[in-house]
């Protein structure tokens, strides 16, 4: 017998030879995949949504009352102010800007949004003698307002009651606050101010 090559026949298909989608196992997977990434896209909008409705609002300035903290923009130009964004759940604390809402009654046909810093909490007694500000009987250091107050409100003296806040603008002789609308009912808050978008983006902490 001669001596020759033996040479086992071939098949026909290799495994090599199947491509991705002719792979069973493989659409599978892909399949798999795209359906959690549209799972993930749906809770991550659904969530957004929540925070935002219940946890997170923003609130544009406009005005002078809290100046120079905060710049309302130009009269007369919208959306030029700086943007606040407010945590809709936190407790306030002294010092802390707060945006809520007031009713000026037959001025207006709707409320509508304020902003001012918190000076008082609910016990806390308030005075102002000789154009300061005494807070429990003691002055206040105050560097963040525009200019020191007239002496309109000399002897005002206010003790915040149960669920109210006392509340100041920055510019405290051009101000509409608690000193002319009382104290602020802790169910009219909109949200505490955590951080600032101001000149065309740039942020910063209160």
């Amino acid at each position: 017998m001669d001596d020759k090559d033996i040479r086992l026949p071939e098949d026909d298909i290799s495994l090599d030879s199947i491509s991705p989608a002719q792979d069973p196992t493989k659409k599978k997977r892909l399949a798999v995949a795209l359906l959690s990434l549209a799972i993930v896209a749906v809770l991550a909008v659904t969530c957004a949504l929540l925070l935002r409705e219940y946890v997170f609002t923003t609130y544009l300035v406009d005005g002078e009352s809290m100046l120079p903290t905060l710049d309302g923009g130009v009269t007369g130009v919208t959306d030029d102010g700086d943007k606040l964004l407010l945590n809709r759940i936190k407790d306030p604390a002294r010092g802390d800007i707060v945006v809520f809402t007031y009713d000026w009654g037959d001025a207006e046909d709707d409320p509508h949004a304020l902003v001012k810093r918190v000076i008082a909490l609910p016990g806390d007694k308030v005075e102002i003698r000789d154009g300061a500000l005494f807070l429990n009987g003691e002055k206040q250091d105050e560097p963040y307002i525009k200019e020191a107050m007239n002496h309109s409100f000399d002897g005002l003296s206010v003790t915040v009651p149960e669920g109210h806040l006392f509340v100041m603008g920055d510019n405290r002789n051009n101000s509409t606050d608690s000193r002319y609308i009382g104290c602020v009912p802790r169910e009219n808050l909109i949200g505490t101010c955590f951080l600032i978008s101001y000149d065309g983006g740039k942020l910063r902490i209160p």
